[in-house]
């Protein structure tokens, strides 16, 4: 766009240019040529009488006034070219300067794009560190067959220590993990009967869910960065940005982020984040203890059915 301007700047000044060139060549001509008829008829009439000479003299002044009043037109006329010129020029300086403006604008929200992208992928990988340095250690007795000696035959048993990394501790804590629950000596297997025996008040009794303590308080730090940033411009924009979050969420995950949020931990800050973000959209619902989602939480946590600019 800068450089059409200064294309079009530059043939106005080659314009402007020629044809004042050509109109100077034109008076010159025209002075030049009066000049010399009027050289021609004063020698002429040097050899006339005084009266007569003064007549020519007069001729020669009405002569040389029509000569200045053209003149003068011609400047008036050059001034008025001159004018348009100078307006052509401001109006393309004009459009130039505009241009320059949402140029610039447009420089600045990609910088302030690239400022956010850089804290939020930073903020997603260490979500990701987070994740893989789940460790839980548990040990089983396991039943071994003695295959040799004066106990030929016969089983032993014998405990061993397994532990589990990662994302498969979401699944193996809710569905198969033993554990206490303060409220009774016994132990029950998983987090899921847990809750069918002892509702929320199970969840919150046991101990399991300190294990992802670190990993809701971080992810619950980049909704809420996304949320409250001033360097994106719109909620549609925030939207598609927890949605990249969301897509990182396995099935698991899911499940404990729908409880924590029902749970003190959660229910006061993180629930409202989790309905207007739809992080629970792709909730597999026959993993869930109660199925019954509509009394625990609105409609809009699990599906964005209307566009977010119309909820606010």
């Amino acid at each position: 766009m800068k450089f059409k301007f200064l294309t079009v700047k530059k043939h106005c000044r080659a314009f402007k240019f020629w044809k004042d060139y050509h109109a100077f060549c034109c008076v010159m001509f025209i002075c030049a040529f009066l000049f010399f008829i009027v050289f021609i008829c004063s020698r002429w009439y040097a050899g006339c009488k005084a009266n007569e000479f003064g007549d020519s003299a007069g001729f020669a002044n009405g002569l040389f006034s029509a000569l200045a009043f053209a003149g003068v037109i011609f400047a008036i006329v050059l001034q008025k070219t001159e004018l348009v010129l100078q307006r052509k020029e401001l109006k393309y300086t004009r459009n130039e300067i505009k241009a320059q403006k949402q140029e610039m604008e447009t420089q600045n929200k990609t910088l302030r794009l690239q400022r956010f992208e850089n804290t939020f992928f930073q903020m997603l990988n260490l979500q990701e560190e987070i994740v893989s340095n789940l460790r839980y250690t548990y040990t089983e007795n396991r039943t071994e067959i003695i295959m040799s000696g004066a106990a030929d035959g016969q089983t032993r048993t014998k405990k061993q220590d397994y532990i589990v990394i990662g994302r498969e501790l979401f699944e193996y804590l809710f569905e198969k993990a033993i554990h206490p629950v303060s409220r009774t000596e016994d132990n029950r297997g998983g987090m899921r009967s847990t809750i069918e025996c002892f509702q929320l008040e199970g969840y919150m009794d046991s101990n399991h869910p300190s294990y992802f303590d670190h990993y809701f308080r971080h992810l619950y730090h980049i909704i809420k960065f996304v949320k409250n940033t001033q360097l994106l411009d719109s909620d549609q924009e925030r939207y598609e940005y927890t949605s990249i979050v969301r897509a990182q969420l396995s099935r698991y995950e899911l499940v404990w982020l729908y409880y924590n949020g029902l749970s003190d931990y959660g229910k006061e800050k993180f629930k409202p984040l989790i309905e207007e973000y739809a992080l629970l959209k792709n909730l597999r619902h026959e993993l869930l203890v109660h199925v019954d989602l509509g009394e625990n939480y609105s409609s809009k946590a699990f599906n964005r059915r209307e566009d977010i600019s119309n909820r606010l």
